[in-house]
């Protein structure tokens, strides 16, 4: 099972595309991260590179115990893997902040849990 941390950077909202390992095969989807200043969390936006395809759109990106912290699990039929967002430090909250994703929270990528 290949495991992958996205790139992000702490506080600045963000688009780029990742090639992933997912289920024995690469998938190249871009990603667009943004900040929620009003309600105070980050969502992501997933396309298609190949078609340019929306996917996904505005999904919290909140934590939480398996199997529903598993970001994805509602849209396996996608093929596009699991996600979860996952502390890796000492904080206050359980959701990541504007100026603490891709630092005390990342966002681990893998192949599709059943």
């Amino acid at each position: 099972m290949a495991t992958k941390v996205i790139p992000l950077m702490p506080g600045a909202n963000q688009s780029f595309t990742c090639t992933l390992p997912i289920d024995s095969k690469n998938i190249t989807l871009g990603f667009t991260f943004t900040w929620n200043g009003f309600a105070e969390y980050w969502f992501m936006s997933i396309t298609d590179t190949k078609t340019n395809t929306l996917l996904l759109d505005a999904v919290p990106l909140v934590t939480g115990l398996f199997p529903a912290a598993d970001l994805l699990g509602q849209y396996t039929y996608l093929g596009i893997g699991s996600a979860a967002v996952v502390p890796v430090s000492a904080v206050e909250t359980g959701i990541p902040g504007k100026s603490n994703l891709g630092s005390d929270f990342v966002l681990v990528w893998t192949d599709t849990v059943r």
